[in-house]
């Protein structure tokens, strides 16, 4: 019976060895997943094309943050949270967000998230253990835009009309809006030096602050414009011509289009920012 009081204190400080390990034991995430203790602030992905067209520069696009990035030729993208300190909110936000690959001529598709505590909560959502997108997403084209022009190389000195024509054909149906345009003729032109940020732009009617509306089917439909180096000095090189457009097709979450650059949809340089998956339309100036 002597040893009653240690056999007591022993069994006392096993208890309380015990109970903060079942304490603690049984605090779990209330998503799911407690890998969110690790700094998890970073997600990547792929996204690709059902026409098999390059996956190169979709706009990948984040709610709730000021987050966006371009794929690479691949098609690969990542996208990486602010710190904690940095997202407005104590401890850093909670909730469901959604990031958006974006092309203005693909239907647009989404790609949901979970943020716990500032950072990433794995294995959640669209997103699978490693951080990476579950599955490769697959973006599908509704209008098809083909510029063609002719002639298609010409000398610097070349002193005639050099004709662009835009054709577009819709898988099924698709408004278009054609700026600074009246009748069939295509309104403006950006013509970019390839690879470079060199960029003109080419009115064909001055002044003129109309625009056209145009619903596109599968019969596929065509506007033209001329120019001419007269006008527009070009040096030697390669250059992309890029018709004016603006599409209309499906909603788009807001803040997507501004967050790419401001006006981004203006007769400007910045026009070039948007997204659009286009064909043909290269000029070579030969010296």
């Amino acid at each position: 019976m002597k040893n009653k009081p240690l056999l007591l204190v022993i069994l006392s400080a096993a208890v309380f060895t015990f109970l903060p390990f079942v304490f603690f034991s049984c605090i779990s995430n209330p998503f799911g997943d407690d890998n969110v203790a690790g700094e998890k602030r970073q997600v990547s992905g792929v996204v690709q094309l059902s026409d098999q067209g390059s996956p190169q520069n979709v706009y990948v696009w984040m709610t709730g943050f000021s987050l966006s990035t371009r794929t690479d030729a691949q098609g690969q993208f990542q996208l990486t949270l602010p710190p904690k300190g940095s997202q407005g909110t104590p401890g850093g936000v909670n909730g469901f967000y959604n990031i958006y690959p974006f092309l203005a001529n693909y239907r647009l598709d989404s790609i949901q998230t979970v943020i716990q505590n500032g950072v990433f909560v794995y294995s959640r959502g669209d997103i699978n253990k490693d951080g990476k997108v579950a599955s490769s997403r697959v973006l599908r084209r509704f209008l098809r835009v083909s510029t063609a022009v002719v002639p298609a190389r010409v000398s610097r000195s070349f002193a005639g009309n050099i004709g662009v024509t835009v054709t577009l054909e819709a898988a099924d149906s698709a408004t278009v809006i054609f700026p600074k345009s009246v009748g069939d003729v295509l309104g403006a032109l950006l013509i970019q030096r390839v690879g470079t940020e060199d960029i003109s732009i080419f009115q064909a009617l001055p002044g003129i602050d109309a625009r056209d509306i145009e619903l596109i089917g599968r019969t596929p439909k065509s506007r033209s414009a001329t120019f001419n180096l007269v006008q527009t000095p070009l040096t030697p090189g390669q250059y992309e011509i890029i018709p004016y457009l603006l599409i209309r097709h499906q909603k788009v979450p807001k803040g997507l289009i501004e967050s790419i650059a401001a006006n981004v949809e203006a007769l400007s340089p910045d026009y070039i920012k948007l997204p659009i998956h286009r064909e043909g339309g290269l000029l070579e100036v030969t010296p």
